[in-house]
């Protein structure tokens, strides 16, 4: 799958990224939601990984764009964070928002990549990235 992560801290972002390609995913990588929109704008993703504070355009701003933009509100949109209370993956109540995970371990993130790739048809249940699905 193509996966856009908005991510500034470039560590942790390489880290997920290579994480992703590791996996068997196309990654596109951006520093700012200013940046993610902008290749939203020039690239198909099916899904899109943001962390929520970051500069220039926080997740939030991003994820009000994308929803409010008809040409990218189907994409599956996940907020990743640091809060260390967030301990699984927790559907969130915010219109067109479908998760938030926290930031580590990666193994929930990957687990839901591969579930949103497998209801959308983009994936097969026997060519996931842990198994798990």
């Amino acid at each position: 799958m193509r996966i856009l992560v908005a991510e500034d801290d470039s560590e942790y972002r390489g880290v997920l990224c290579e994480t992703l390609e590791l996996c068997g995913h196309t990654v596109l990588p951006a520093a700012d939601g200013v940046e993610a929109f902008q290749l939203l704008t020039r690239n198909t993703v099916d899904i899109i990984i943001s962390d929520i504070q970051m500069p220039n355009r926080t997740g939030t701003q991003l994820h009000e764009s994308v929803r409010s933009d008809e040409r990218l509100q189907h994409i599956p949109f996940i907020y990743i964070t640091g809060f260390a209370i967030l301990r699984m993956a927790t559907p969130i109540d915010m219109t067109g928002l479908d998760f938030m995970v926290s930031k580590v371990p990666f193994e929930r993130l990957l687990q839901i990549v591969d579930d949103i790739g497998i209801q959308r048809g983009i994936l097969r249940n026997d060519n996931v990235a842990l198994g798990t699905s």
